[in-house]
């Protein structure tokens, strides 16, 4: 005889066997990928696919995993982007772009994460604001991008992001919209650091108002980079923070260098040149291997003069 209990119990097991079927088809369907791809023909309807790819960076950065890598297929305009993990958002080689007007082209608000930024054109069309604004991360990495049209500052670490650490290589911040500040987070040049520190490496910093600031007892290394035809100062360092740039070219802006203390700027292998005003301004230490008479309003010279060990 058979017993009662049991086919009840296998009555049971076969009516839930479609509901858990069906947990586990949602739970597939809302997995999120590690890689993940932007086309200009693509849709963000899409699961993002290499063959099936989403329209914007944004689209696709939510169904990319946290840790993840979002690709650009080809050299399309995927819109703006508020990056809140860690992520990469690449490019490609035909350098997919941000293209953005009134409004900041990429916000990084993600505490304690590492953000990548590889191979990116980014154009605020010259109504754009900061292309690039970071209000909280562990890192944030720019590499090989290009980055004009702003308003604001193409790359800008304001005072709250905490010990964000910036690296930026083999980057061109280009053609900043000339306008005075209107917020005291504000620059209109070229890359602002107002928290943690930074290192710029290989890259060229042009054409705004300011090229290079640093406040707030930020700390940034510079190297192998040209800082160019600035309105105000090529590079400017107050309230505390400390520059280092090695084997520089600071040239054709309103000022060279300038440091208000305490902050201080060293420089090392340096070329200050062809400034309209002062080459160096204020607690400028020198190694003693700089070029700093070249055809500036007036040429200025190193408060300190170190040794070189």
């Amino acid at each position: 005889m058979s017993n009662p209990g049991s086919a009840l119990s296998r009555a049971r097991g076969l009516f839930a066997l479609p509901a858990l079927l069906c947990l586990l088809v949602g739970s597939s369907a809302s997995a999120q990928a590690t890689r993940t791809w932007v086309s200009g023909v693509g849709d963000d309807v899409n699961p993002c696919s290499r063959t099936a790819p989403c329209k914007t960076f944004m689209g696709a950065l939510s169904k990319t995993a946290t840790g993840g890598e979002v690709d650009a297929m080809d050299p399309g305009g995927y819109g703006t982007l508020t990056i809140t993990k860690s992520i990469t958002i690449d490019g490609g080689p035909s350098a997919g772009g941000i293209l953005y007007s009134g409004t900041h082209g990429v916000v990084v608000n993600a505490a304690g994460a590492t953000v990548i930024l590889r191979n990116v054109a980014i154009n605020g069309g010259t109504t754009g604001l900061d292309a690039i604004r970071i209000l909280a991360a562990d890192k944030v990495l720019v590499e090989n991008c290009t980055i004009q049209g702003f308003t604001g500052s193409g790359i800008n670490v304001l005072p709250g992001a905490g010990a964000v650490q910036l690296v930026v290589r083999n980057t061109t911040v280009n053609g900043a919209v000339a306008r005075a500040p209107t917020t005291a987070d504000e620059t209109s040049g070229g890359i602002q650091v107002a928290s943690g520190g930074a290192v710029i490496g290989n890259s060229q910093i042009a054409s705004g108002l300011i090229g290079l600031h640093v406040l707030n007892g930020a700390r940034v290394t510079v190297n192998d980079t040209t800082v160019v035809g600035h309105s105000g100062q090529g590079v400017l360092a107050v309230g505390g923070a400390q520059v280092t740039l090695e084997r520089a070219v600071v040239a054709q802006n309103g000022v060279g260098i300038k440091a208000e203390a305490p902050a201080q700027v060293r420089i090392s292998d340096t070329m200050v040149g062809h400034n309209t005003g002062l080459g160096l301004d204020g607690p400028v230490v020198s190694f003693g291997n700089n070029r700093v008479a070249a055809g500036n309003g007036t040429d200025g010279s190193p408060s300190t003069t170190l040794p070189q060990n």
